[in-house]
């Protein structure tokens, strides 16, 4: 298992990880608010393309999308982090999420790529994502979660 915490945090919260199920990847972010909980199932997804510690942040994209509940916005976030990392060659670092009911808007905080920067960095084109939950947990804490076919 793979975890990172949020930067300068010093405390488990809001941090994100790695889960191997069976042949699929998962990425899973938590946090105090459901905000926090996306911005670090991001910051996951990224990590299996490139380490969030070698992006610097020189570029912010603004990025936004909706759905009918939290499971679906998960989806649609991960899949727009996706598409603007493939199509616009970004890595990014962290993000900034804010809800309005079922809508986010978010910035992404990165740079485009750089290979001698970014090692072993993966083309994210091929990503499925698949089982997306987003929930709370019985101590108040959200996580968000969601399988990637790499």
């Amino acid at each position: 298992m793979d975890a990172g915490l949020a930067p300068g945090t010093g405390t488990p919260s809001p941090r994100w990880e790695h889960l191997d199920r069976g042949t699929e990847r998962v990425v899973r972010g938590s946090g105090r608010t459901v905000e926090e909980a996306l911005e670090q199932a991001a910051v996951a997804l990224c990590a299996l393309v490139a380490d969030p510690s070698t992006v610097e942040v020189r570029e912010e994209v603004t990025v936004e999308c909706d759905a009918r509940d939290f499971d679906h916005l998960l989806a649609n976030w991960l899949r727009a982090v996706i598409h603007n990392m493939a199509a616009r060659r970004l890595r990014f670092r962290c993000f900034a999420v804010r809800l309005d009911g079922w809508r986010l808007f978010a910035s992404a905080f990165g740079e485009h790529l750089d290979p001698a920067r970014h090692q072993g960095a993966v083309d994210p084109r091929g990503f499925s994502l698949a089982g997306p939950s987003v929930r709370r947990d019985a101590d108040g804490r959200w996580t968000a979660e969601c399988e990637v076919d790499v």
